[in-house]
């Protein structure tokens, strides 16, 4: 075909409405290349999208507002949510360690869950029990006072002291221990809720909670086995046979002749022991004959010895053998007598000396020898009156619980105190204005004795014993009085 004719064909078949193939081969690859560009285009844009949520995400903005629990229509976040399960968790963590705790969150807690949905479990229940008290707070107008802040104060003090001994910043240190979405702001809400809860708890306990002598004297005659005193004595002869192995150090278990054949070896020691008191009125050197020894620690009543102790046939001068064969063993049983625990509350003024009252070089540490010096040097600076020890107390100890008001603590029932502080106290003929150092785990403390108080023991015991049965009564009432929502997403970043 001639040029002229071809241009000809073209303008015909432009002028007919279709494409010429030379041109659309070109509008084509122009096409192409626009789409490639446009893709390329809307991948990079894709990835900035990708790039910025995954920032914002790992920021914790979204989780911080994300539902984890609803209760009575109330949503609580995560970072709320995983207030109340890492105060879980450290209640168990300081039983068994914190080290082992996070290993214990993965196994089973029982056929259905582990410990760690358990311990969501419990920050869930302990979230609704803090929700219904605070509504009860707020209809009955209770409030955090001047006190309570002092007291929210001091919980974020503490916490900033301890993110500055483990190198953290307050936020920062937060974070380590609640998650990614915890602020200080959520963190101290939730302590200011938790801290007006436990005021209008205590405030509803105090006030309702009362009982009158004779209603502690009738639980006490209901449950007198608790808080009796048991005077006497008692030898364990244990009736198991001697392990044996193989020859490969394999254990071989015992035939039923053996076995019956031991427990009535401990019987005849049990009864030869039982004899040789009765004859020579020594329980000591009646078990020490046959290889055995005394205990005077009465076992509870719920026990096989301990129930022959607590019977109220019991006389002083009962002598028996006991059998407890269920569990392979008999016993030699010595009653004396049985009182009620009388034992009278004190009054006490203390001041704790530790390393901490130290000025040590740096990377030194205090001996116990320096600790001890430490506080006969407080005690010696005593100016010999009460008034004076208390300022010593609020100068120097480091006992938080005391150092504001004097070292003071005020009707202190039987086994309140750590062994050697409470032995101090109950000395044979320890009077008012008594001083002593004294050491436990928790350092050297200096002793200021007030004086015993007029409350008894068992009437202390029972009444504590009464109102803890009907506070928890109650809390689990409050609890269940909210019903609560878990959103599994949102509860799935917690802890």
């Amino acid at each position: 075909m001639s040029a002229s004719r071809e241009k000809k064909k073209r303008q015909e078949t432009l002028a007919g409405g279709a494409v010429d193939p030379k041109a659309a081969r070109a509008a084509e690859q122009r096409a192409a290349e626009r789409k490639s560009n446009i893709l390329y285009a809307a991948v990079a844009i894709a990835f900035v999208v990708v790039a910025a949520a995954l920032l914002v995400y790992n920021s914790g903005i979204i989780q911080r507002h994300q539902t984890a629990v609803t209760i009575d229509g109330q949503k609580y976040t995560v970072p709320q949510t995983a207030y109340y399960y890492q105060n879980v968790c450290n209640s168990y963590g300081s039983m068994v360690g914190q080290e082992y705790l996070e290993a214990m969150k993965g196994q089973a807690y029982n056929g259905e869950q582990t410990w760690n949905d358990y311990f969501k479990e419990q920050a869930v229940e302990n979230m609704k029990f803090v929700h219904a008290a605070k509504a009860a707070a707020v209809a009955a107008s209770v409030t955090l006072e001047a006190e309570d802040e002092e007291t929210v104060k001091s919980n974020v003090e503490g916490m900033k002291a301890a993110a500055t001994t483990a190198g953290y910043s307050y936020g920062a240190y937060l974070k380590a221990l609640y998650g990614p979405t915890m602020t200080a702001s959520i963190f101290e809400s939730c302590l200011r809720d938790q801290i007006l809860a436990s005021k209008y708890a205590t405030q509803y306990s105090d006030e309702t909670f009362v009982y009158s002598d004779d209603e502690i004297q009738a639980y006490y005659e209901e449950h007198k086995d608790n808080y009796d005193l048991i005077d006497g004595a008692y030898v364990t002869l244990d009736g198991t046979p001697e392990a044996k192995t193989d020859d490969e150090g394999n254990a071989i278990e015992a035939t039923d002749e053996e076995k019956a054949a031991a427990l009535e070896e401990a019987k005849e020691k049990a009864q030869a022991i039982l004899d040789a008191y009765k004859a020579n009125n020594n329980l000591d050197a009646a078990a020490s004959a046959n290889g055995a020894t005394v205990s005077t620690s009465i076992p509870s009543a719920s026990s096989t010895a301990g129930a022959w102790f607590y019977d109220e046939a019991r006389r002083s001068g009962d002598a028996d053998v006991i059998a407890d064969e269920d569990n392979s063993r008999y016993y030699v049983a010595l009653f004396n007598s049985r009182e009620r625990d009388e034992t009278l509350d004190y009054n006490v003024r203390h001041i704790l000396v530790t390393a901490e009252n130290l000025e040590l070089p740096e990377g030194q540490e205090a001996s116990d020898d320096q600790i001890k010096a430490k506080a006969e040097a407080i005690l010696a600076s005593w100016d010999g009156t009460e008034d004076g020890f208390a300022a010593l107390a609020n100068e120097n100890s480091k006992d938080g619980g005391s150092n504001t008001s004097g070292g003071l603590y005020e009707d202190v029932a039987k086994g309140s105190m750590v062994a050697a502080f409470q032995d101090w106290c109950y000395e044979d003929g320890r009077q008012p204005g008594d001083t002593g150092i004294v050491q436990s785990n928790y350092g050297y403390h200096i002793m200021y004795f007030v004086g015993y108080g007029d409350t008894q023991y068992w009437h202390y015991a029972c009444e504590n014993a009464m109102r803890s049965d009907a506070v928890s009564q109650w809390q689990t009432t409050m609890t269940n009085s909210a019903t609560a929502d878990v959103s599994a997403s949102g509860m799935k970043q917690v802890g």
